[in-house]
Parts: C-alpha cells; structure tokens; sequence
C-alpha cells in the first residue's frame, strides 16, 4: 500500500497581520491551490492507494464556496484513491459545516467525534475528528487493534499536552498502531 499523508492546509486562513497586504494574501491563496493541486497531480501518477488529511485542511469560519468546489473538484479526479479525513479544530464536523453541506466524492470518508474505523484489504484505519471547536480528547487509549492487521491512526491533536482544547494524545497509545497519521503540537516537559 502506498498513501500520502497531509495536514493543516487551512485553505481561506483570513492572515489578519496581513489585512493591509491583499496581494499578499492573494500570493499565498494561489500558492496553497498550486500545492493542493501538486499533492492531487502526484497521487494520480505514483498510483497512490490512500490519501490522508489529518485536519485543518480549511478555515470553518472564513472558507468560501468556491473554495470547497475547488477541494471536491481536485478530489473526484482520484476516484480509485480512498481519502480518509479527519477534522481538526479549525474544520470541525458542526452542523454547518462544509463536510455536511456539500456532497463529498463517495470515494471519502470523513471521521467525527467518535473513534471510527474504516477497513480494506488487510489494514484498519482507526481515526477521530473534531465535532467541534474544542475537543478534550478523543479515547485512543480505549482502541484495541487487530494484531493481524495493518492498523493506521488517523487524527489532529496535542501530542503529550495537557490542553484541555484540542484533543489530547498521550504518546504511549500511539505504540499499538503501524503508522500514526497525526497533526500534532507537541509539548517539551520542563527538564
């Protein structure tokens, strides 16, 4: 299995030190597509199994239409491709949110509040997303994985935090899985 992993795109970032620089703001829009769009272009031609988002792929508050078509465009090129998302607090699986608004290829799964897995072949994919803007943690500890299996984590969060807000994961629950698809921030203990 060969899979792309990617995380914290954080397509329509508002860059309010930059208010007064709109072409700024407009270099950085277009460089962010460019690259979202050598991420899809590189998939297709390396036969890619599995693309993984690991959160923050948008701005909830601030991402437009257009841009979200853009995003589900660049996505139906890869049909055979499984894309597995994980919501991070800054794209959170809320009501209004994108991810419920928009018809999504059938070709994504996207994962909420909950530990979720998704099979094929031989692997689990075990992930949690965000269902909201903060989010204590997500109960990795509490996934038991099929030794008989390839198994991935999928999820956005604060690696060996204690941040109450934005998912907490403690590094000695990460030792059951093969590979762990994570966007973390991690925490450097006082020494």
């Amino acid at each position: 299995m060969k899979f792309v992993h990617i995380a914290d795109i954080h397509f329509d970032t508002p860059f309010e030190n930059l208010k007064n620089k709109k072409s700024y703001k407009d270099r950085i829009r277009e460089e962010q597509i460019e690259a979202f769009k050598k991420v899809i272009t590189y998939i297709r031609e390396n036969e890619i199994d599995l693309f993984i988002i690991s959160g923050d792929l948008f701005e909830q508050e601030h991402v437009e239409i257009d841009t979200i078509e853009f995003i589900i465009k660049e996505l139906k090129t890869i049909p055979e491709v499984k894309i597995l998302i994980s919501p991070g607090n800054h794209d959170p699986l809320i009501a209004n949110s994108p991810y419920n608004k928009f018809e999504w290829p059938d070709n994504v799964y996207i994962f909420n509040g909950e530990v979720g897995r998704y099979d094929f072949d031989d692997i689990s994919i075990y992930g949690v997303g965000f269902n909201k803007y903060e989010m204590e943690k997500g109960d990795i500890a509490s996934i038991k994985v099929d030794t008989n299996r390839v198994n991935l984590l999928v999820t956005h969060g604060t690696l060996n935090g204690n941040s109450k807000k934005y998912h907490d994961i403690k590094e000695s629950d990460l030792s059951k899985f093969d590979y762990c698809a994570l966007r973390t921030y991690t925490f450097a203990k006082n020494r």
